[in-house]
């Protein structure tokens, strides 16, 4: 990433709450099935080594109706996190953030579980 990463502050405590996660990296072929009507930023997606999940749209590439390649690593895992935690915002996608912990453990976070720090705060 070439701009500094944002700050944010965790306002509601969130555990991990996905058993199965989908990690794909760059390259990898995929079979996309439908948007997420709760979250319409990602879609259905089942890599060939059998596991599935939500994927960023704009992290695959379309082939064919149902055929997609990933444009880049992925790892759909949510992050523990404590309210009051400051976290470093790597990117966001719909209504969620891609964090860092203080840790160096990166997940996913809904926005609305997080506050941006401001240079001022």
């Amino acid at each position: 990433m070439t701009e500094q990463t944002r700050r944010g502050r965790v306002t509601v405590s969130r555990s991990r709450d996905h058993i199965q996660d989908i990690r794909i990296h760059a390259g990898d072929s995929l079979f996309v099935g439908h948007r997420n009507q709760q979250h319409p930023a990602f879609v259905w997606c089942a890599a060939e080594n059998g596991r599935h999940g939500w994927v960023p749209e704009e992290y695959i590439e379309m082939l064919g109706a149902r055929a997609a390649v990933a444009r880049c690593d992925y790892d759909s895992a949510h992050l523990t996190a404590t309210a009051g935690e400051t976290v470093g915002v790597l990117d966001e996608i719909g209504d969620f953030l891609h964090c860092c912990s203080a840790a160096g453990v990166q997940g996913w976070v809904p926005a609305s579980c997080v506050d941006e720090i401001t240079e001022e705060q």
